[in-house]
């Protein structure tokens, strides 16, 4: 009973640190633009591990990741800037830019398409691990009560 409790403990530790890392992931999704530690998170992690946004590849499409700064035309600004004064293009980094995919940041803002980006979120990835050290763990736990039962 004690073995039961703990992987149930054990699981929904599991679920709400999946949670917590969906989010942070999420928040840091605004901080492209401004913090070269995220940038470098974002597209290394992307690139290694096939997958776009936090928890779908149009997440992107909604943040503000691109600085204004990087602009060669005020109709672009103009054009991108929204009510709120946020600067946003319907269009993902380059990192998440499928192989064959030809992708460009400005051109992508004029004809959003999903499709050219890799399918999988980043999230689902980092849940997956999780899952995998739990499924490892059940594993040996399992074992163990086996091998206590047949000692008895």
């Amino acid at each position: 009973m004690v073995l039961i409790s703990y992987c149930a403990n054990l699981q929904f530790t599991l679920q709400t640190i999946s949670g917590e890392i969906e989010n942070i992931l999420t928040s840091s999704l605004n901080k492209y633009s401004t913090n070269r530690a995220w940038q470098l998170f974002w597209d290394q992690f992307q690139q290694h591990y096939y997958c776009c946004g936090s928890s779908k590849n149009t997440d992107w499409f909604q943040t503000a990741w691109v600085s204004p700064i990087t602009l060669s035309s005020f109709s672009l600004l103009k054009k991108f800037t929204q009510q709120n004064g946020k600067f946003i293009i319907p269009a993902a980094p380059i990192s998440c830019c499928l192989p064959d995919a030809i992708c460009n940041t400005f051109t992508d803002g004029e004809q959003p398409d999903p499709e050219k980006y890799f399918q999988k979120s980043c999230s689902s990835i980092i849940a997956n691990k999780i899952n995998s050290i739990a499924s490892t763990r059940y594993f040996f736990y399992a074992v163990l009560v086996i091998q206590i039962s047949l000692e008895i």
